[in-house]
């Protein structure tokens, strides 16, 4: 079983409303990403904790995972063959995709119950491959796990890993051809499989009548990206936004530029602004 990090939290300073569950990008932990992410400021001069004072904050951290990269053992959710194409030698990031997912699955349902059962105030998000995991959390457990009554989907500087094999699988275009594309192709690739095991559920939920009103699809996604970012094309982000929509999933998509980090990063502060702009539209619903 594979061996996740401490998890840290911040705890709201008045009387606790929501939760955001945020996940650190590949190198990283959650004690880092925390204390990187409440040093930005807002336009109004205050950090995302000081603003959204009544939230909890809960950051965990990843396993430590060989990167074929690096040759060596890094915090990551997932084998990431290319530092520069995270498309590339998807087969290797079968395992980690599995068991992050399952175990995110089991922590978002932890800060659900802490909630007393109120799904609608936990909100799940992620920089970089902490935001790709994120995103196959909320897609891979939306049949009938918590992340599928979540609140809100935040994603910054990220991409969706299998997006070609989500969009046959999950596409509303494709579910009505998808029991004669499958019957039809008898070499299924691995890829097909491993999505077909992950979200499988899922495609079996959306394609009831009553799809429109899933709990999946009610979910709001941001996903901000640098035009700039030089390590994950905002292409890549792009198109994340394009499979999640024709999922049926409602995304605000915005782009920025001139973010630190060589553009992986949040921009401060426009970013940081609309994110809580974001926030707050769905909290108050």
């Amino acid at each position: 079983m594979t061996d996740f990090g401490p998890i840290h939290v911040v705890e709201p300073r008045v009387p606790h409303t929501h939760t955001i569950i945020l996940l650190h990008g590949r190198g990283s932990t959650g004690e880092e990403f925390v204390e990187e992410l409440f040093q930005s400021k807002l336009s109004t001069g205050k950090t995302l904790q000081e603003h959204l004072g009544s939230w909890r904050w809960v950051f965990p951290s990843s396993a430590e995972l060989w990167s074929t990269a690096f040759e060596e053992d890094i915090p990551a959710w997932f084998e990431a063959h290319s530092l520069t194409d995270p498309t590339a030698r998807q087969d290797l990031q079968m395992a980690g995709i599995r068991d992050s997912v399952r175990y995110l699955t089991r922590l978002l349902g932890q800060e659900v119950d802490r909630l007393g059962g109120g799904s609608g105030k936990v909100v799940l998000g992620g920089i970089s491959q902490g935001g790709a995991i994120g995103l196959w959390s909320l897609l891979c457990a939306g049949a009938d796990g918590a992340a599928g009554r979540l609140g809100a989907f935040v994603g910054a500087s990220t991409w969706l890993p299998f997006a070609d094999e989500l969009e046959r699988h999950l596409g509303r275009e494709a579910q009505a051809q998808q029991d004669t594309t499958r019957a039809a192709d008898t070499g299924e690739v691995d890829s097909d499989a491993f999505v077909e095991e992950m979200a499988g559920a899922t495609r079996g939920t959306l394609r009831e009548p009553n799809a429109s009103q899933h709990s999946l699809l009610s979910v709001p996604v941001f996903l901000g990206h640098g035009t700039d970012d030089a390590y994950v094309d905002v292409s890549l982000g792009r198109r994340a936004a394009v499979v999640l929509g024709k999922i049926g999933l409602r995304v605000e998509w915005r782009e920025y530029s001139g973010a630190e980090q060589e553009g992986h990063w949040l921009k401060e502060p426009e970013e940081l602004d609309d994110i809580i702009r974001f926030l707050e539209s769905i909290s108050a619903v």
